[in-house]
């Protein structure tokens, strides 16, 4: 590999570790700088291993806070999610994993900035006031509940296979998870506590498989291992600024640039 791989490798790490202690989202940068510089399936596996490394580094950070009541929701799709990214990396080429995880990634951007703009347009409107009886059209609180629990099965089924695929071919389920967990009303340490071992145990299941499609290699493990400190570090250097910095803006960035990192896949 040349030296501009190997700075890909290190920037893709470093992007890892920042993902899971101060700026959600910076993984999708990771994953699109090492596609635009190596075989989509080669960086896929190799992002898989740094992502089971930073896993296990949050899990540390965070530990004793996890949901597994949420876990247990959402799991079970993604499964069934997985098992459909598998079906694509058989028939799939290089070239059309690249088309795939670009527009994969450029999905999420797009949903990040429509969310910012959502956000701002909503800060400008009154905030609804509670309907009176007469004003519920009728519905009885049966119905209502009926109908909440109809959406909630919905959004698992939806959230968790759209995870699955994601994660099985781009490693990119972020955005997906961090909707289906903030849904579920959890406290900011134990939302990130489970998204930590969320992402570690489905990691886990996708490793045979990688190993199997042969998206990870020895070779491949040994050109990313001299990374595995340099992921600590900067899971341990982030929570330990995360109070001190703007993760709102700092998140903008990682956006931005994942925009022209996205621009390049599709190209």
């Amino acid at each position: 590999m040349t030296p501009m791989t190997y700075l890909a490798i290190g920037f893709a790490a470093v992007m890892f570790g920042i993902d899971k202690s101060l700026a959600s989202g910076a993984g999708l940068l990771s994953v699109a700088t090492l596609t635009a510089v190596m075989p989509a399936h080669q960086a896929s596996g190799l992002t898989l291993l740094m992502a089971i490394c930073a896993d296990w580094s949050a899990i540390w950070a965070y530990r004793g806070n996890v949901s597994v009541k949420s876990l247990v929701r959402l799991i079970p799709f993604v499964i069934v999610g997985i098992c459909g990214g598998i079906a694509f990396l058989y028939v799939a080429d290089n070239t059309a994993m690249r088309r795939t995880i670009g527009v994969i990634l450029a999905i999420f951007v797009g949903m990040y900035f429509l969310n910012l703009i959502r956000k701002r347009l909503s800060g400008n409107t009154e905030v609804p006031t509670k309907k009176s009886p007469e004003e519920t059209d009728g519905v009885s609180d049966a119905e209502r509940g009926g109908k909440a629990a109809a959406f909630s099965w919905l959004k698992r089924i939806v959230c968790g296979v759209l995870a699955g695929f994601t994660t099985m071919v781009a490693n990119a389920a972020g955005p997906v998870t961090a909707i289906f967990f903030l849904s579920e009303n959890l406290p900011v340490i134990r939302f990130l506590g489970t998204t930590a071992w969320f992402y570690l145990i489905v990691n886990l299941i996708k490793l045979p498989i990688s190993i199997h499609l042969g998206m990870i290699t020895w070779a491949g493990f040994l050109s990313m291992a001299w990374t595995i400190p340099l992921i600590i570090v900067t899971v341990m250097i982030g929570r330990a600024i995360a109070s001190h910095v703007s993760q709102e803006v700092f998140t903008k960035l990682i956006y931005v640039l994942s925009v022209f990192a996205v621009i390049k896949l599709l190209i």
